[in-house]
């Protein structure tokens, strides 16, 4: 289960990008994926930069054979080769229980990890890295009327790369859980994450992340709030980031979304120096081309304080083609 995109979210995209969807190749088996390319203008402290470029290439396969399901993907970001994604497979234990084993997706975070699902083309939180992607481990996830939930055990929440965790228990291993409850257009999730030995060192992290979202009339209204600690042997370093959204459809097929979003990270101060922070609006029209080509639009306009860059204005069209 991707707690990153929701179904009530799904539902409210129906007049815009279309899901990312399977072609069935039999009742067994059936593949899916995209391709997404951005063009982008970057203007940092009065230094500009543009860039036209492919983001992402997703292929996956999908089975299920009785009650064991399965997906494999290949993955590539533009600045990484093509790596394994996902592999993992799902026993259903019962109707009401399941058992994944292999490396899938983190349960924290609102916003999607693969492009097609996102409502915007860049991510809420412009400092820090709170948000864990793929790890590699076992988890139990249950459903009820109107909640759902789980428990993770992986070698490592936060890896060294975005695509794994560390490979190793030697260092200690990580551990995630969640509750969501949904009612109506209502929706609210909470979850924790704690890392013994981050990406293989020997630091820990422990992450609290919780979202809501909502409708009034066809407007989906989405709030966020993550707060992580990190543990060195150096001492402690706070963080957090929050995020505000409204999503609305204009016509069948153009949707708009805004976004208000900021934090800070003690980890990135220099020294004993003030803690760096930021604060970013973002607007991102979006309109469905057909129903496998869809592009996204978004300016977001940064602020930051005591940190490397004082003021960022980023302009950005994502194509997005997906099967």
């Amino acid at each position: 289960m991707n707690t990153r995109f929701t179904l009530a979210v799904a539902a409210s995209l129906a007049a815009s990008l279309p899901a990312f969807a399977e072609i069935k190749l039999n009742d067994k088996f059936s593949v899916s994926g995209y391709v997404s390319g951005t063009a982008a203008y970057t203007e940092t402290d009065g230094v500009k930069d543009g860039t036209m470029d492919v983001d992402a290439v997703k292929l996956a396969g999908s089975f299920a054979l009785d009650k064991v399901t399965g997906t494999v993907s290949l993955h590539t970001f533009a600045s990484h080769e093509p790596v394994v994604l996902d592999a993992y497979a799902t026993y259903a234990a019962s109707a009401t229980t399941s058992v994944t084993v292999g490396k899938y997706l983190s349960y924290l975070g609102f916003e999607a990890f693969d492009y097609p699902n996102m409502l915007q083309i860049s991510y809420a939180n412009s400092i820090g890295a709170f948000i864990p992607a793929y790890q590699s481990g076992v988890k139990v996830d249950f459903k009820g009327d109107g909640v759902t939930g789980g428990i993770s055990l992986v070698d490592s929440v936060y890896g060294p790369t975005y695509y794994k965790g560390d490979g190793t228990l030697n260092n200690g291993a990580g551990l995630e859980s969640y509750l969501k409850f949904t009612k109506g257009d209502n929706t609210l999730f909470a979850a924790i994450a704690f890392d013994n030995g981050v990406g293989g060192s020997k630091d820990d992290r422990t992450t609290f992340d919780i979202w809501a979202q909502t409708k009034v009339g066809k407007t989906t209204l989405a709030a966020e709030y993550c707060y992580s600690k990190l543990d060195t042997a150096g001492g402690n370093a706070d963080g957090f980031f929050w995020l505000a959204l409204f999503m609305t459809p204009l016509n069948d097929k153009w949707t708009l979304t805004g976004r208000l979003s900021g934090g800070e990270d003690e980890a990135l101060a220099a020294g004993p120096g003030p803690t760096p922070t930021f604060f970013k609006a973002t607007i991102s029209p979006a309109v469905t081309i057909t129903d496998n080509l869809g592009l996204l639009l978004e300016y977001s306009h940064i602020k930051y304080d005591d940190f490397t860059a004082e003021k960022v204005h980023y302009l950005a069209a994502q194509v997005i083609f997906k099967w």
